[in-house]
C-alpha cells in the first residue's frame, strides 16, 4: 500500500456489557480506500470514533501521519483539522446549503477562495447547483447527505473517515449518490477509511478491506484475497460464499490437492498436506451447471491434473430453487450442499426445478480451502 497514513497497534476499548474492541493491526495506505466491513454492532463505528478523536481507547496507539496521536496532547485538535468524517444521520444547520458546505472552512480559516475549484467540482458532481440557497430542513435525505459530504470533502482532507453513509437512504437515491459519490472519492484521490455492511459497496469501491467482527479484525487484505480466500468461516459467509464444505485432504501433487468430502472428492489448487482436515469455500458465480449428459473430456475425478484449471464435475439433485428476480440461486444436493447463480434465461432453457438430476463444474483454482 506505500506509504502508511494510518496505523493502529494493540488498541483495546472496553464496554461493559457489550464487547471489547481489540485491534491488534491495522493501517491505512496513502491514497488509499479501505473499506472496513462486518455486521451491525462489531465495533466498525466505534472504530471510526477512536481515530477520529471522538472516544478514548483503553490502551493502544493510532499514528496518523508519523506521530502517536493519543499522546499528542494540545495539538489533538491539529490532527482533527487533518480529518473529516461523515456518518449516517446528515449533521446539517439552520443555515443555508451554501453556508453549511463551507462551515467547516470558516472554522479552520480558510478563504472560498482558495478551494474554489474543488468547491465547484464538489457542486456540480454532487448536483448541489440548484440548492445552495435552501434550508437543509427543505431537502430529502438523500440531498442532506450530498451537502454534509460535500462539506467534508471541500476541505480536502488527508483522511476522509465515511461511516455508512448511504445506511439510511432510500434505495433509488442511494444508488444514484452511490455513483456520484465513488466517482467523486476515485477522482479525488484522497486516503479513505469507509465503512459498511453492504459487502457490494466494497466490492465497488476498495482497494483494500479489512473484515470486522466482533471487535477484532478477521482479515485484510485486497478485494480479490478477501472475496476469493476468506480466513475463516465467518469471513466465507459475510462476503456470500455458502458453499462451506468440510473434508480431508488425501492426496497433493503440485499444490493440486484431492479433497474426500462425503464419499465423494474435489480437486482445490492449495498446499495443504494429506491428513488434514480442512474447508472447501466455494464462490456461487464460480458454479457452472449441466443439463445435458456430455460436458466435454477430461472432468471429474478421474481427471486428475496439476492443471489449476481442470474441472471438477459432480452429478445432484436441485433441492432449492430461490428467486432473486434477475437471477435464481440453485441449490444442488452432491451428497453435500452447493450453490450456483444463475440466470432466469438459463432457467428456462435448461428447464432448472426441484428434484431435477443436473450436473455442476467448477475449477480447482475456484476452490479455497482453509484449515477446519
Amino acid at each position: 500500500m506505500g506509504r502508511q497514513i494510518l496505523e493502529i497497534k494493540n488498541l483495546k476499548k472496553n464496554y461493559p456489557g457489550a464487547f471489547d474492541l481489540s485491534i491488534d493491526s491495522f493501517s491505512i495506505g496513502s491514497d488509499t480506500t479501505c473499506v472496513l466491513i462486518g455486521p451491525n454492532g462489531s465495533g466498525k463505528s466505534t472504530l471510526i470514533k477512536l481515530i477520529n478523536l471522538l472516544e478514548e481507547p483503553d490502551e493502544g496507539q493510532i499514528i496518523f501521519n508519523g506521530a502517536d496521536i493519543l499522546k499528542s496532547g494540545k495539538e489533538k485538535p491539529l490532527y482533527r483539522k487533518m480529518m473529516a468524517a461523515v456518518f449516517q444521520e446528515p449533521l446539517l444547520y439552520n443555515m443555508s446549503v451554501y453556508n453549511n458546505i463551507i462551515l467547516g472552512l470558516n472554522l479552520r480559516k480558510i478563504k472560498i477562495k482558495e478551494k474554489k475549484q474543488v468547491f465547484d467540482y464538489l457542486i456540480e458532481k454532487l448536483h448541489l447547483e440548484k440548492l445552495l440557497l435552501r434550508n437543509p430542513k427543505s431537502l430529502s435525505g438523500g440531498e442532506q447527505q450530498r451537502v454534509s459530504l460535500a462539506r467534508s470533502l471541500v476541505l480536502e482532507p488527508e483522511l476522509l473517515l465515511l461511516d455508512e453513509p448511504l445506511a439510511n437512504i432510500d434505495q433509488l437515491s442511494r444508488e444514484g449518490l452511490r455513483k456520484d459519490l465513488f466517482g467523486v472519492l476515485k477522482d479525488m484521490g484522497r486516503s479513505i477509511l469507509y465503512v459498511t455492511h453492504d459487502r457490494n459497496e466494497a466490492m465497488m469501491l476498495a482497494d483494500y478491506i479489512s473484515v470486522i467482527n466482533k471487535g477484532k479484525i478477521e482479515q485484510s487484505g485486497s478485494r480479490a484475497d478477501v472475496f476469493t480466500k476468506p480466513a475463516n468461516e465467518f469471513v466465507a459467509k459475510f462476503v456470500g460464499i455458502e458453499s462451506l464444505i468440510e473434508g480431508i485432504v488425501i492426496e497433493n501433487k503440485d499444490n493440486v490437492c484431492r479433497v474426500k468430502i462425503n464419499g465423494s472428492s474435489i480437486f482445490a489448487v492449495s498446499g495443504f498436506c494429506p491428513g488434514q482436515a480442512v474447508t472447501a469455500a466455494i464462490r456461487p458465480e464460480d458454479v457452472t451447471l449441466y443439463s445435458d449428459e456430455t460436458v466435454g473430456p477430461g472432468y471429474g475425478p478421474d481427471s486428475y491434473s496439476k492443471n489449476s484449471s481442470a474441472l471438477n464435475l459432480l452429478e445432484g439433485s436441485i433441492s432449492a430453487v430461490q428467486d432473486f428476480g434477475f437471477f435464481k440461486k440453485i441449490e444442488v444436493d452432491c451428497g453435500f450442499k452447493l450453490i450456483s447463480f444463475v440466470t432466469a434465461n438459463s432457467i428456462e432453457r435448461m428447464g432448472l426445478m426441484a428434484g431435477k438430476r443436473i450436473k455442476a463444474s467448477f475449477k480447482a483454482s475456484s476452490v479455497h480451502l482453509f484449515e477446519k
